[in-house]
């Protein structure tokens, strides 16, 4: 069995069912304190919380994937007998995205190794640094995804008058590389992490290495005062595992955050989905799935409110002909602008006035950000193959969806076609 942690105190006992292989049970301790609920849908019970064919989605929710989870198997899956997901986060959970952790030992709880983020970036050698991250931190990098990450902690971010008392034991900032089946991923999601700032989402601090390699981005469930949010994305919420993370659709997402946000932040939390929902449209964001979106609240029973922007890249450069992650009005096409309108209006509480406004300032911060994708791409010609293609799927995005009709100066966009 394994301890489950919220902040400094031990909450309860996760451990794999004693009569249904496959399935797992987690029962709260009696000296449970208010707030310290492990899940926004787990509250506190005298009752154990079964779950059938793997973790609960909450434990699950940073389990690894990918090249990272592989770097993390090579290695631990001949050492532990009857490797499972919960063996998986054992190994992984002392260090998480949000504010869970799992570990029999508390001394190595959060305790990541130092790396220079601004190394990172001004990094430029040939060697394999990626292969050498993962080797270093895949061990306290609790964080899902396909595309490579580690969570590394920030050397200088730690006091600069006294070197020895730290501060913040655990990562600052996730560290994502790319492999040849995403070339250029870093810049990709750098840029359309930009549209998102420029189109007024709240988007983290985020860092493209001098070469390309690696997007660092400091973690948005981080407070000021060094411990971390509770943070739950909507695979959680929902009560799914990871491998459902692209089913259901936009409209069940809406009427889930209507359930999970505090009603004095809802309102806002709906016009940021929208909002973000309309850049992934254009940009042609093909992977804003359920654990895509989430949730941020200090305690359980604080108020809630909806996560920053995140994971927000052009994938049809990669993946030809690719569609939306969930469907929309039954169908998982990429919208026109009437679509977005009615579902604004209908699931996201938004007049019509309103919407055209914000679909003008979607459009206005890609044309924006085309600007300096251009000059990037001509400056860096490794990723000029990647930045003309993106720069296409960019302008079919903005006029296949009549997005194009919202922006003042549409001579910099290919001409709209008639039908909207």
């Amino acid at each position: 069995m394994l301890s489950v942690w919220v902040a400094k105190n031990v909450v309860g006992l996760v451990d794999r069912h004693p009569g249904e292989k496959g399935d797992y049970v987690f029962a709260y301790h009696s000296s449970f304190q208010a707030g310290q609920d492990v899940s926004l849908t787990m509250p506190y019970s005298l009752e154990s919380y079964p779950y059938k064919n793997g973790l609960h989605p909450v434990f699950q929710m940073n389990l690894p994937e990918g090249r990272l989870r592989e770097s993390i198997e090579r290695v631990f899956r001949k050492r532990a007998q009857g490797y499972d997901q919960l063996t998986l986060l054992e190994v992984v959970g002392r260090s998480q995205i949000g504010r869970l952790r799992f570990s029999n030992n508390p001394e190595v709880i959060d305790l990541v190794p130092l790396q220079s983020v601004q190394e990172l970036i001004a990094y430029d050698g040939t060697e394999d640094l990626l292969r050498d991250l993962l080797e270093r931190f895949s061990g306290v990098s609790g964080v899902s995804g396909v595309q490579p990450k580690v969570l590394i902690r920030d050397s200088e971010a730690q006091p600069s008058d006294d070197k020895d008392r730290i501060t913040v034991k655990g990562a600052t900032h996730i560290v994502k590389g790319w492999d040849a089946e995403f070339p250029q991923l870093a810049a990709n999601e750098f840029f359309c992490m930009s549209v998102a700032r420029h189109a007024g989402l709240q988007v983290p601090n985020l860092f493209l290495s001098e070469n390309n390699r690696f997007l660092v981005i400091e973690r948005f469930d981080l407070a000021a005062d060094g411990t971390y949010l509770g943070f739950e994305d909507f695979c959680s919420l929902n009560g799914v595992g990871t491998e459902e993370k692209y089913g259901g659709s936009y409209e069940k997402l809406a009427k889930r955050i209507r359930e999970f946000v505090s009603p004095e932040y809802q309102g806002e939390a709906l016009e940021v989905f929208f909002r973000s929902l309309a850049v992934s449209c254009v940009l042609r964001n093909g992977d804003a799935h359920l654990k895509n979106f989430g949730v941020l609240y200090e305690t359980a029973d604080k108020p809630v409110r909806f996560a920053p922007a995140y994971d927000i890249v052009t994938t049809t450069p990669y993946i030809k002909g690719d569609s939306l992650a969930l469907t929309l009005d039954g169908s998982k096409n990429f919208p026109k602008a009437k679509k977005l309108l009615n579902f604004a209006k209908l699931h996201c509480g938004l007049q019509p006035v309103k919407t055209a406004s914000i679909l003008e300032e979607v459009a206005e911060a890609v044309v924006k950000t085309m600007d300096e994708l251009r000059q990037y791409a001509k400056d860096h010609k490794d990723f000029e193959q990647i930045g003309d293609a993106m720069l296409k799927e960019w302008n079919d995005g903005l006029n296949s969806t009549c997005i194009s009709h919202y922006v003042a100066h549409r001579a910099v966009i290919l001409a709209a076609p008639s039908r909207c």
